[in-house]
């Protein structure tokens, strides 16, 4: 049974980030630079086949890659758009 990944409801900034991945390393760097408080949520990559093909996952990025940046309700799912 997989765990369910909780979409945050507030106004924070949230990062669905891995450690290796040099997109969502590109978003960390712009989110620092930029002074923004955010929170990490780790995805990994490798561990169980990916934890980002869950189905939870899968629902909050139908790409099921990373990174994936919520904010104020919106859903943004490329570094460069972010």
């Amino acid at each position: 049974m997989e765990a369910a990944m909780e979409i945050p409801v507030d106004d924070g900034i949230v990062l669905y980030t891995y450690w290796r991945s040099s997109a969502a390393y590109r978003v960390r760097i712009g989110l620092e630079l930029k002074g923004l408080a955010w929170e990490a949520r780790p995805v990994h990559l490798v561990r169980d086949g990916g934890e980002q093909h869950r189905d939870a996952y899968r629902a909050l990025n139908p790409q099921q890659q990373v990174p994936t940046l919520l904010h104020e309700g919106h859903v943004l799912t490329q570094s460069l758009a972010i």
